[in-house]
């Protein structure tokens, strides 16, 4: 006898009606956001979405931009490590992700979601990129497309990031955002296209750069620039790193005494760089990956409940151009790994405080000893791996 096939249910109708009474107005009047999605009225389901990750709000302005269509979001399994954060999620029914680790389990759910007649939505960057600028698209993203033989469509939240950076620790801006909605493929297409034919649709249309967008609109913030040395860590002028501190408009070298400033606009005043991308790509410059990093470093896991314990271990980690390894302890036990970094690919952060990574399916915050800030530098000198050795 057949058994019955696992049912991915959508997200609960009742939290999803009353989160979107609340978002919807939320979004138009404080984010100034506006919606062009008159693509989406017709949309039959099964389908998928795929987006650019471009600020924190995306998973609000694509919920709302969908309704009422409940899809099944694919998010970040360490959303789940977070008590406060499962509750809701699991009423949701997300398809959780391991980042940048196989995981033939997300592919099944996700195929599990299109034989449910769900929409999907998908961010195919895998992470939240520190800055406004997209980083490079996942690995066999073309093939799920392939596989999974639906209409593809796009919702791209511009100028998202201005209005919540990563780094930002101000809270909103209050400014614009333009919430625009495509067809990218339709189903009878897809089959008979290629992987590659696929793959370069997807990168071009997920191209993304908020220095391009808006930049006569400001961005109301009383304190733009806090939290920026979480990003931008090497000064222009005397080339220290982790010597940049902000205030409310201003960044500054304890070191040398340089000092730049950024409006509300995101320009910045008084450094050799317009836009905070020009400062960050110089850092990537500036990175030999032919010198390896080593610190100390606090390790956090998930417990045997599933809740993120941030003082489960303590030890070193290193990383040079092929490799990145722990040395120390985890719960009072001994614990040694390695890892390809071939095999990884990227390190997502939490800016100022953590990068992470997952050994043997299990995911490892590392909190930087003595300044969490360096992790932005391990990020950005593991992408710099990746991409000499494509």
């Amino acid at each position: 006898m057949n058994k019955q096939k696992k049912i991915i249910k959508k997200p609960n109708g009742l939290i999803y009606f009353f989160a979107y009474i609340i978002i919807k107005p939320f979004l138009r009047l404080k984010c100034k956001a506006s919606f062009d999605t008159k693509c989406l009225r017709t949309i039959r389901e099964p389908a998928l979405i795929l987006c650019p990750h471009i600020s924190n709000m995306d998973f609000l302005l694509v919920a709302a931009a969908l309704y009422p269509i409940r899809p099944s979001f694919v998010v970040s399994e360490h959303f789940l490590a977070r008590p406060r954060l499962r509750w809701i999620l699991t009423k949701m029914h997300v398809i959780p992700k391991k980042m940048f680790c196989p995981d033939v389990r997300t592919i099944i759910n996700i195929m599990r979601a299109k034989e449910s007649g769900n929409t999907i939505v998908l961010f195919p960057e895998g992470r939240l990129p520190a800055i406004g600028h997209s980083v490079r698209i996942t690995d066999g993203t073309a093939d799920l497309v392939k596989k999974l033989k639906t209409d593809v469509y796009t919702i791209t939240g511009n100028g998202a990031y201005k209005t919540l950076p990563k780094w930002g620790r101000a809270g909103f801006r209050s400014g614009k955002i333009e919430v625009r909605a495509d067809k990218l493929l339709d189903a009878a297409s897809i089959e008979k296209m290629s992987i590659e034919e696929v793959e370069k649709i997807i990168e071009n249309s997920l191209v993304h750069d908020e220095d391009k967008l808006f930049t006569d609109v400001s961005y109301k913030c009383s304190r733009p620039a806090l939290g920026l040395d979480g990003v931008l860590y090497k000064c222009p002028a005397c080339l220290e790193e982790f010597k940049m501190l902000t205030d409310d408009c201003h960044i500054r070298c304890r070191a040398c005494g340089f000092d730049a400033e950024l409006d509300n606009r995101y320009r910045l005043h008084g450094a050799p760089f317009e836009t905070i991308n020009q400062w960050y790509f110089w850092q990537v410059d500036k990175t030999d990956i032919n010198q390896p990093l080593y610190s100390e470093t606090i390790v956090a896991v998930a417990d045997e409940n599933g809740n993120l314990n941030r003082n489960a271990g303590r030890g070193t980690v290193r990383m040079d151009s092929q490799t990145i390894s722990y040395n120390g302890t985890l719960f009072g036990r001994k614990l040694e790994f390695s890892e390809d970094i071939s095999n990884i690919k990227a390190l997502p952060i939490s800016v100022g405080d953590h990068f992470d990574i997952y050994h043997k399916k299990k995911m490892y915050n590392f909190i930087l000893q003595p300044d969490p800030r360096a992790a932005i530098k391990w990020s950005l000198y593991m992408d710099k791996v990746t991409d000499c050795k494509k």
